[in-house]
């Protein structure tokens, strides 16, 4: 079969949903299909509305782990930032109203010129459709489809912690086409079916993790290569307000200045004012927070592996493989009652929830994980047996590919 995925950014960039479609599409060509992702060119998310983002190496490989990907240059409004967000403002505005008056202005989010006579073009059996919240993907996709007569699948990825532009009319008329929807959560299922998705259209199959992948994790050698001592409070991903980074450094600092020392490793791509948020710390604090940037696979292993806690307290997950893969090294985990994730952890169990932007409420969940080891340990065993039984790719991508055989036979 040849399948087509059409997603916002895909590897060699770093992120969960990124993450998610790759190991996807690597197993179905693994499986025999023929697979493509058209993607951007963004290599950052800010670079779909501004001319001034960052974009992929025209050189960059347009092939990995047997799928073949296709980048088109997108398209900026002539003032950026802040025509794009008149322009959300006004599509939410014209959903309110009625779908079919916002439909027409999905074609700009994201605007990839290109996309709709490159659908054309590239053969396709099945198509997936990724991010609800850039809807002019899906609704390019829902159109070829139609065009051509064959099935398409949703992935919509949704927020709930941040829905206003995931859940829009128009986005969920969209959704109704679709042969089939991927649900990461039951969460997720639950809203989709109270917004009028038939039952059997909707099923749940979210990412995982390949706990392989972490087995070689060194976490000493993490610590002696940075120079970390003591307790690690480990961050990964997108380090911005919305995933509560400046709510995890907020916390750490109120233990600082309790006299406590734990050191805050921040990994991923710096975001929004972060830079500014580190500038203002204390001279004497500046020491235990590190921002690392982006890291080969095998150092972020190295890094999970160090840690003593994971937290992502963040608003803005549709579901959070990052915790997957805490629990995968047997690390305890801290999250936010937000979106997805009290769906995912279960508080006190195998990790703590907190409220988010409550950096008082985090500084508290913090010390008590750092303060009990034994009880911390505890919970990371119990997220790695929840893994190993719910969440590995091998059972995460058999849910998926037995939906998809029920949807198109």
């Amino acid at each position: 079969m040849r399948i087509v995925h059409v997603t916002h950014r895909a590897w060699p960039l770093v992120g969960g949903s990124e993450r998610h479609l790759q190991e996807i599409a690597r197993r179905q060509a693994l499986d025999g299909h023929h697979v493509t992702i058209i993607a951007s060119n963004a290599a950052d998310l800010s670079a779909l509305w501004n001319r001034h983002g960052r974009r992929v190496e025209p050189d960059a490989p347009d092939r990995y782990q047997g799928v073949r990907i296709k980048r088109l240059p997108t398209r900026c409004l002539p003032l950026g930032d802040y025509q794009f967000a008149a322009l959300r403002r006004l599509t939410w505005m014209a959903s309110r109203i009625s779908g079919k008056l916002a439909l027409p202005l999905a074609r700009f989010s994201p605007w990839m010129p290109k996309l709709r006579q490159t659908l054309a073009q590239e053969p396709a059996d099945l198509l997936f459709a990724w991010n609800i919240t850039l809807e002019g993907l899906t609704a390019a996709v829902a159109r070829e489809a139609k065009r051509r007569g064959a099935p398409w699948i949703a992935v919509p990825l949704l927020h709930l912690g941040r829905e206003r532009f995931y859940t829009m009319r128009h986005q969920l008329e969209l959704l109704q086409k679709a042969q089939g929807v991927l649900a990461q959560t039951s969460s997720d299922r639950a809203f989709m079916l109270e917004h009028g998705l038939a039952p059997e259209k909707v099923r749940i199959a979210g990412p995982g993790v390949n706990p392989a992948d972490g087995e070689h994790a060194d976490g000493e050698r993490f610590r002696q290569k940075y120079g970390v001592h003591g307790a690690v409070v480990l961050s990964l991903g997108a380090l911005c307000y919305d995933k509560g980074t400046h709510h995890l450094i907020a916390a750490a600092r109120q233990l600082w200045e309790a006299g406590r020392r734990p050191t805050v490793i921040l990994i991923g791509p710096e975001q929004e004012n972060l830079k500014h948020v580190l500038e203002q710390l204390p001279e004497n604090s500046r020491a235990c927070c590190r921002h690392l940037g982006q890291l080969s696979e095998g150092e972020k292993w190295d890094a999970v592996d160090a840690a003593d806690v994971v937290a992502l307290p963040s608003r803005t997950e549709s579901f959070g493989i990052v915790f997957l893969e805490a629990w995968a090294r047997g690390k305890p985990v801290i999250g936010a009652r937000a979106g997805a994730i009290p769906q995912v952890i279960s508080g006190g169990v195998d990790g703590l929830l907190v409220e988010f932007g409550d950096a008082t409420g985090l500084a508290e969940a913090l010390e008590k994980l750092l303060d009990a080891p034994a009880q911390a340990a505890a919970m990371g065993r119990r997220g790695r047996e929840k893994v190993l039984e719910m969440y590995t790719w091998d059972r995460q991508y058999a849910r998926l590919r037995a939906a998809v055989e029920e949807w198109i036979g």
